[in-house]
Formats: structure tokens, sequence, C-alpha cells
């Protein structure tokens, strides 16, 4: 069973680390950009490195998704408690710090791919 503080601590693990998980991701895109832009590189590696980009931005997006759903199943343990389990604001508060931060990443990944498809640039859409 998640406990809420394990849940609270996860989402606010995940306030620290995926702002630089997103860097890393940003940097490692424009090296792959500038990478598979030499036409002289096999397709296998432009494939790889690309798939990379692609797998860094699924593991993002999987430390908030654990933090909300383990408040989920914290809040849902404490409701169908028969006692008194303290603990639900905290359960509520990672999910809310979860939802949150799975909005910016998503928004960070859209952007992502709105610069690969070069629909959008860094000057604007």
């Amino acid at each position: 069973m998640a406990t809420p503080s394990k849940a609270l601590l996860v989402a606010l693990i995940g306030v620290i680390v995926c702002p630089l998980l997103l860097v890393i991701e940003v940097v490692t895109f424009v090296l792959v950009g500038m990478g598979t832009f030499d036409e002289g590189n096999p397709l296998f590696g432009k494939v790889a490195t690309s798939a990379a980009v692609i797998l860094m931005g699924a593991v993002i997006l999987a430390l908030p998704v654990t933090a909300f759903m383990m408040g989920a199943r914290a809040r849902n343990a404490i409701r169908s408690s028969d006692a008194f389990v303290a603990g639900a604001s905290k359960a509520l508060a990672s999910q809310v710090i979860a939802g949150i931060l799975a909005a910016g990443v998503v928004i960070a990944q859209i952007i992502l791919i709105l610069l690969a498809s070069r629909v959008c640039s860094l000057d604007g859409c």
C-alpha cells in the first residue's frame, strides 16, 4: 500500500528532478538534431538517437504519473478504512503536485515535437 508520505515525497522529488531531466533532454535533442542533419550518418544511428530522445521523454513523464498513482492509491486506502487514518491531505497534495508537473512535462514534450517536426522554431510558431 502506498502511504501518503511516500506519494508526497515522490511528487516533491519529481519537482526537483523533472526540470533537470528536461534540460538534459533538450541538450540531447539539439545534439541529435546536429547528428541527424548530416546526411553521411547511417540511418540506424539516426533512428537510434531519435528513439533515445523519445525514451527520455517517456521516462521523464513516468515520475509524475507514478506520484499521481501513489497518491490515488493512498487516498483510496484512507477512504476505505473503517478507522481514522491521517494523511488524506498529503495524498491530495501529492496528486495536485504530480498533476501540475505532468501537465508541464507534456507541454514541454509537445514543444519539442513541434520543434522536431519544424512546425515551430525557437523564434515561435
